[in-house]
């Protein structure tokens, strides 16, 4: 650094420059760095103002302006300073176990149960309708228009009454007049693969012609047509149709353990209906419908990706777990598919990984260094998918 620039402290120099020669002493300082090389570089803008440009080495030696910190006092709080201000934490944990456990209810209909049997010979490329459809018209039958303590004591209890008529019925709204947390819920189901995006369809509101601000008027939109309708074209699509509200293996909540895990998630969301509450009123819900969709669906695709629990497969032993399968495998060797994680297995390990990653979102505050001194960050970008 003395052969560029002039050392007006001990740790401190400073000179005029040119880019490449910036570039340069860049470049040497990283040749040369060691574990304990941590070196900011901050460009003079005016007598009242610098900006990082660089750091090379350390980074956790500077904040995120490049100064180094001299004077600090420190407060243990064992355990709680990760989510002390986390506020929605554990609604987003709720929410998101909860849709985590009623995610996949759509695989258990006939048609996708012989989709996924290697041994099938159909040859339909599209669901008629797709699982999370299903999934969320279960859901709805389920809460059946009660309020949220209504619905949500009877899944405490275990109470299960679906009937057939109920769900068979083609809900074109089925997030529409839901309680508060029954259309988060809901909402969920139905975007752990793909958002609800219209196509040729108007993005107003029908009737107030406005765009939808809250959640009843997004909701009340969404349709079968927002890309969960598929292969009308097939000469067989109405007898597929009726094969997807078919259900001859029964239903998830015919597994013990799926039960008593539904149990505990639902008794959870209970205590934070006055949260949830809140967050409707101030707006929140929106961010953390983000947050929940993204826990939900680091979890699916984590265990989706994991080979089947043996553990799971000895319980059927004790016929407390369902006949139906979420997904398959292949072979190592054979490449052969096979039926890979029990549905209700599925449900409740999913759910599990999806309440794991939820924990760690307030980490992201802590645990990672800011990207501080990316010029490509700071200005606009000329991308034209980007522009807006």
């Amino acid at each position: 650094l003395d052969a560029f620039a002039n050392r007006i402290g001990s740790r401190t120099w400073q000179t005029v420059i040119t880019e490449e020669g910036l570039q340069a002493v860049k470049k040497l300082l990283r040749k040369s760095a060691t574990k304990n090389t941590a070196v900011s570089c901050h460009w003079i803008r005016s007598r009242s103002r610098s900006e990082l440009v660089w750091v090379v080495g350390k980074r956790n030696k500077f904040n995120a302006e490049g100064y180094v910190p001299v004077n600090w006092t420190h407060k243990d709080i064992k355990n709680t300073q990760e989510e002390n201000n986390w506020d929605y934490l554990p609604l987003i944990k709720s929410l998101t176990a909860l849709a985590a456990l009623f995610h996949d209810w759509g695989k258990a209909s006939e048609l996708f149960q012989d989709k996924l049997n290697p041994k099938s010979k159909n040859t339909y490329k599209g669901d008629p309708l797709r699982h999370e459809w299903i999934s969320t018209l279960f859901f709805n039958a389920y809460v059946n228009g009660e309020t949220d303590k209504q619905w949500l004591t009877r899944l405490i209890a275990g109470e299960f009454d679906l009937e057939k008529p109920t769900v068979e019925k083609n809900n074109t709204k089925p997030l529409f007049k839901l309680s508060q947390a029954a259309s988060l819920i809901a909402w969920l189901i139905v975007s752990h693969h793909r958002l609800p995006l219209p196509k040729d369809i108007d993005i107003n509101h029908p009737i107030t012609g406005k765009t939808p601000k809250t959640f009843e008027d997004i909701f009340f939109q969404i349709t079968s047509d927002f890309g969960y309708k598929n292969g009308e074209q097939e000469k067989n699509y109405n007898e597929l149709l009726q094969q997807c509200f078919s259900y001859p293996q029964g239903l998830p909540n015919d597994s013990a353990l799926w039960l008593n895990k539904v149990k505990k998630e639902a008794s959870n969301l209970f205590n934070q209906l006055k949260t949830l509450e809140s967050a409707i009123n101030n707006g929140s819900w929106r961010l953390i419908l983000q947050l929940s969709r993204l826990s939900l669906m680091l979890g699916d695709h984590y265990y989706s990706s994991c080979p089947a629990d043996e553990k799971w497969k000895h319980r059927d032993k004790n016929k407390d777990i369902s006949k139906l399968y979420a997904n398959t495998g292949k072979g190592a060797k054979t490449k052969k598919p096979f039926l890979k994680q029990r549905l209700d297995e599925h449900l409740v390990e999913v759910a599990k990984n999806s309440l794991n990653s939820a924990r760690l979102l307030p980490d992201f505050e802590s645990s990672f260094l800011p990207l501080s001194d990316v010029k490509n960050l700071k200005v606009r970008t000329a991308h034209p998918d980007y522009k807006w």
